[in-house]
């Protein structure tokens, strides 16, 4: 109701003020490329609802924003679950409540995408000199808004960076979204960002399923800020993890790796990137001062039970997780992506010096983006699947 009566007002308004602060590429009249391409979903079917379409490219309606044509994208497990319609309660809310962008106040058709590379073409005004018309970048996609997979995208400044040199596009699109889902675990969640101030000893971390998008970055962001890492994956991936700094690698399939598990600990934090669950790693016995998963209730308790309701279920949720058993009386927190400054101000520097570096499995064309889909759909991932949207347009 925020956006329906009085306060619609002001929205129009405001966008009536951005478009003459703007000039967004693709609308003169001497400028035939009006449209592009995006797979888009209209229903909450799953990943078979994508549909490539002839849509008028994005037009940029906030002095901040930069019109981007989008050279490489990834796909995310969120993709994957937002097809299902995972978090359109909470998600919805937020496009509603987001006056400035009206444009993404419509929750169906939908372009997923969260993170891409590309080359910056329009820009509002109040970008300045941070960004030039031109600029090779990469950046991520805040999850309300509409995605990535699509040849152009507009998107916020502040989530947007020049892109690394020592990248190409499709190395750099799969880093961001799995590297700020890690670094805020990480970071904050985890409580690095006073553990590591207050250290008297080198912290040991366990990355539960460290061979997929986010635990591979999660590795190297530890071994960034002198941890001891341990991980486990399955056989096919233990060098890898190994190559990528993991201190002791474990073979999850092996009969005794429970035991190397336990016997490796205790541990600072358990970065739960398998989707094991507080419940059975409590059960297996894995010692930790701070649990942490990326497969939270949180959104699911949103669209089942509403906002009010999925509050309350949430708060009940956290504090059941936290009663202290007998074997185990680490707390359990949940782990988000966090399109935050600070973390792509991190990440920025560390992939520039060489200290993270991009673990991709396969790059899809982009007119193959739903068999990309489908294979994430599988799991069991060895780093990113990227799509090369510059393909499409190259043919």
């Amino acid at each position: 109701m925020l956006c329906k009566t009085i306060p619609k007002l002001k929205c129009t308004a405001r966008l009536a003020q951005f478009r003459f602060l703007t000039k967004p590429a693709g609308r003169r009249k001497d400028n035939p490329e009006v449209k592009m391409q995006a797979w888009k979903i209209h229903s909450y079917d799953g990943p078979s609802e994508l549909q490539l379409t002839n849509v008028s490219i994005p037009i940029i309606r906030s002095p901040k924003d930069v019109l981007v044509k989008v050279e490489a994208a990834s796909v995310n497990p969120i993709d994957i679950a937002m097809t299902n319609g995972y978090g359109a309660s909470l998600l919805n809310l937020m496009r509603k409540t987001n006056c400035s962008r009206a444009y993404d106040e419509l929750e169906l058709p939908l372009t997923l995408g969260r993170d891409f590379a590309g080359v910056v073409v329009s820009k509002g005004y109040n970008v300045g000199d941070k960004l030039e018309i031109g600029e090779e970048v990469w950046g991520v996609v805040p999850l309300d808004q509409q995605g990535c997979h699509a040849n152009y995208v507009v998107v916020n400044s502040n989530v947007v960076r020049s892109r690394p040199r020592r990248l190409s596009n499709t190395e750099a699109a799969s880093i961001l979204y799995a590297g700020l889902t890690a670094w805020s675990a990480l970071w904050y969640t985890g409580g690095l960002c006073y553990k590591t101030l207050l250290a008297t000893r080198r912290r040991r971390v366990l990355v539960m399923g460290g061979s997929g998008g986010v635990g591979t970055i999660a590795i190297q962001l530890l071994k960034a800020w002198n941890t001891h890492v341990i991980s486990t994956c399955s056989g096919d991936a233990v060098e890898t993890l190994q190559s990528l700094g993991a201190d002791v690698v474990i073979d999850y399939k092996q009969d005794d790796a429970d035991r190397q598990i336990i016997s490796e600990g205790p541990y600072d934090i358990i970065l739960d990137c398998a989707k094991q669950g507080p419940e059975l790693v409590r059960k297996k016995g894995y010692p930790c001062d701070t649990y942490v998963t990326l497969n939270s209730p949180m959104l699911r308790n949103f669209d089942q039970y509403g906002l009010i309701m999925g509050t309350i279920q949430n708060l009940g949720d956290i504090a059941r997780l936290n009663i202290p058993i007998a074997q185990n009386k680490g707390c359990v927190k949940w782990g988000f992506f966090v399109p935050d400054q600070t973390g792509m101000n991190v990440l920025q520097g560390l992939v520039e010096s060489g200290r993270i570096v991009p673990v991709i499995q396969e790059v899809y064309p982009f007119e193959d983006l739903p068999l990309a889909f489908e294979r994430a759909k599988q799991g069991h991932l060895r780093g990113k699947l990227v799509i090369d949207v510059k393909s499409a347009r190259d043919d």
